[in-house]
């Protein structure tokens, strides 16, 4: 391989780029019957998987997964569970002047799921590389080098999509800086079209310095891990998502920082960045079996080797059917094959494949939209990849697309769009759905009614940044919205049930929620929670009313509650409210749908935090572990009092990357509901006061088999619990309190619980 190695070297020079030197590749075209040992084309550097069976039912991780592009062969998807195990050594345990790329089809956006790990720990007192999902929706890098003080990171702008789109990362380290670019990290939306220089430098960004230097070797892990936090893939940050392609470009020769223009290249062609194959085709992609189809290929010449492999263990040479750079071969597949053809010249290696169905129904690939929420007059672009159809049909409309790879549409209302790809072997069928909403476009949607929705996860209709969920259950409500469009909700009883997700970090946050709680007691009842052990914020609910906490370091800088009078619990409520960054403010404002609003803007200084977010519960609370609210521990016998999990239904949660008007909060409010008429006038009909005994009787309207109660205030500033519950027999309760004596003045209020 050497003599090889210098002739591409030399190559490169004379054209005036030095190529950074591939020291570990690993194409991930293995197939499914294969061992659990990963190829690493470049070097020695073998990996095996963790989590996969050769038995689909039992594997966590599926091979031959299709790719980016038809000349990077096939990928792994991982499924939380699964991984790669690679030995720490220096090709995959960089120090310093280093390339690692790969490609990237994300899953669940969840923040901190592991791209590639050698690291062990959270402190910087180590060596090693964090590549993660950072935020939950980006790419991000972590660089450690033993200083203790001090790290490097940075997340990569560009929003990541689990719609079936396809990424190309690489990050690049110097930390010499050469050309003032010490810490670059790329990340490319794959498109079917070449890759220029240009593309890559306008996607390239990183930190304006480094608080690090070189990495020393050996890193913090004894291995290099691939989509899990580790080795046994225990953790809580493991990857779904599929890659393809990873490699690794060393320092030895001081040329493992690649430009623009070699990442262009090996994005086009490969990690070896030289294109050996043009095309490789098919006349046909579904044939009756044993029948044949013609596949046809155009290479680069000259090449040192030019197979084909049908994955059934039959290698054909085609270097003698090759004339003038092109070929073709007549193959007959008894059952559905992958063919895969590989070109060689030295270091440099293409795999094109494709697929022949034989006596089956065509393979919808993908079928996606560019956005699955769009504001009503909006459009949004169809796309979808199929093997083997004779013809295509998109519905609604009966639409022949045939001759069409994608589709501009622009519905008017939330639609699920159907394509059908048929062939004489039969029909399949893909569907997407396309949320049309009136208010303002949050950054990330749950809505109860969601076609995808189960007892396990709560879809994101946005950027799917999913919310796990575990004891709550999507059914249709429980009683009639009588003034809102909801029509299910997400129901639980209360408890340790909970929904989470990766942190929302926007430094301009608005939360919106639409809840109806059960009855209500002293109990503080969780709604939402998001910070870390020292930041956050979180919205209660008790019979007191909507109560607001929120930490900075540690520190409680946010504690308000907004009293439940006059507002209409038995529908939902719109529940709103949001965090500035940049001036120091958090405003509230809840709306019934009889025409009360509550509204209140608190200066405080409120950290969002790093952790994940809970909906129902909060963070370690809610599952297991000390009362971390809000990023405010609280003990025991410390408020809030009762700490307990949300009972009752969230319909609709809305998150919002930034702060929302009054008027955008109504618009809100407005595409899910419309004012009702209040509840019949609730009023006290007879007062009879015996000062003697400190006793006062009332008698007040109320609903059969509902719970009412009693309080007390001297100035209409603080209440206090008086007396109840009492329940509801008839249209009217009368009851005796024992009210405090030698009071000059008093309020009594009778509320429902």
């Amino acid at each position: 391989m050497k003599p090889s190695i210098t002739f591409l070297l030399a190559s490169l020079a004379s054209m005036g780029l030095v190529h950074g030197k591939l020291v570990a590749w690993f194409p991930l075209d293995e197939s499914s019957e294969a061992n659990a040992i990963v190829t690493d084309l470049a070097g020695n550097t073998d990996a095996f998987t963790i989590g996969f069976d050769s038995d689909p039912e039992f594997s966590f991780l599926t091979r031959e997964h299709p790719s980016a592009r038809p000349n990077l062969g096939t990928s792994y998807l991982f499924t939380k569970g699964s991984g790669l195990e690679i030995e720490g050594t220096e090709a995959v345990q960089p120090t310093d002047k280093f390339t690692i790329a790969f490609w990237t089809q994300p899953g669940t956006l969840d923040a901190f799921d592991r791209f590639l790990e050698t690291q062990v720990t959270n402190t910087n007192a180590q060596d090693g590389i964090r590549i993660d999902m950072g935020t939950g929706n980006r790419v991000r890098v972590l660089i450690r080098d033993n200083n203790g003080a001090s790290n490097t990171q940075f997340n990569h702008p560009i929003t990541l999509r689990n719609d079936g789109t396809w990424y190309f990362v690489a990050f690049r380290y110097d930390s010499e800086g050469i050309d003032n670019a010490p810490f670059q990290l790329t990340v490319v939306e794959a498109s079917d079209g070449p890759m220029d220089e240009a593309t890559i430098t306008a996607n390239t960004a990183g930190p304006d310095t480094l608080n690090t230097g070189a990495i020393h070797f050996p890193h913090a892990s004894t291995e290099t891990l691939i989509g899990v936090e580790n080795p046994g893939a225990t953790g809580g940050n493991n990857l779904h998502a599929a890659l393809d392609e990873l490699a690794f470009y060393d320092n030895s020769d001081g040329n493992g920082v690649l430009s623009d223009a070699q990442l262009a290249d090996i994005y086009n062609f490969g990690p070896s960045g030289v294109e050996l194959i043009r095309t490789f085709t098919a006349d046909t992609n579904s044939v009756s079996p044993g029948n044949p189809a013609t596949l046809s290929w155009e290479i680069v010449e000259p090449v040192e080797s030019l197979v084909l492999d049908d994955g059934l263990g039959n290698v054909t040479d085609l270097i003698a059917m090759t004339q003038d750079g092109a070929g073709s071969l007549a193959v007959s597949p008894e059952a559905t094959t992958s063919y895969q053809i590989r070109a060689t010249r030295g270091v440099s290696v293409n795999v094109y494949t494709l697929k022949i169905l034989a006596g089956a129904a065509p393979e919808i690939t993908s079928f996606s939209s560019s956005n699955e929420l769009v504001q009503t007059g909006e459009s949004v672009v169809l796309s979808w990849q199929v093997t083997g159809a004779d013809s295509l049909t998109l519905n609604p409309g009966d639409t022949d697309v045939s001759e069409e790879a994608s589709m501009e549409v622009s519905p008017s209302e939330t639609t699920t769009y159907t394509l059908a790809a048929t062939n004489a072997f039969g029909t399949t069928m893909a569907s997407v759905n396309v949320a049309v909403i009136s208010g303002p476009r949050p950054a990330h949607r749950y809505v109860a009614d969601h076609p995808d929705n189960d007892d396990t996860t709560w879809v994101d209709g946005v950027s799917n940044k999913n919310l796990s969920i575990s004891g709550a259950f999507p059914e249709d409500l429980l009683i009639p919205s009588a003034n809102t469009s909801l029509t299910k909700s997400y129901y639980t009883g209360g408890g340790l049930a909970g929904g989470n997700a990766g942190s929302y970090q926007f430094p301009e946050f608005t939360a919106e929620i639409w809840l109806r709680p059960d009855t209500l007691t002293s109990d503080h009842e969780v709604i939402f929670e998001t910070g870390g052990g020292q930041n956050g914020i979180a919205a209660l609910i008790s019979n007191n009313g909507f109560r607001f906490i929120g930490s900075a370091q540690d520190e409680r800088t946010l504690d308000v509650t907004i009293p439940l009078d006059g507002l209409f619990l038995d529908d939902f409520v719109q529940l709103v409210f949001s965090n500035s960054a940049s001036n120091g403010t958090v405003d509230i404002a809840i709306r019934d749908t009889v025409g009360v609003v509550r509204t209140r803007s608190e200066v405080a200084n409120v950290i969002m935090g790093g952790n994940g977010a809970v909906l129902f519960a909060w963070g370690s609370g809610g599952f297991g572990g000390d009362n971390n609210l809000g990023g405010r521990t609280e003990a025991a016998d410390v408020t809030p009092e009762g700490l307990t999990g949300f009972a009752g239904e969230i319909a609709v949660v809305n998150i919002y990357d930034r702060l929302l008007e009054a008027a955008e909060i109504q618009a809100a409010f407005d595409a899910v509901a419309t004012l009702g008429a209040p509840p019949a006038a609730f009023r006290v009909r007879e007062i009879t006061r015996n000062p003697a005994d400190s006793t006062l009787t009332l008698s007040w309207d109320a609903i059969p088999g509902e719970t009412y109660g009693a309080q007390f205030s001297n100035d209409l500033t603080e209440w206090f619990d008086l007396a109840g519950p009492f329940s509801a027999s008839s249209e009217t309760v009368t009851e005796t309190l024992n009210v405090p004596p030698n009071q000059p003045q008093f309020f009594i209020r009778i509320g429902q619980r």
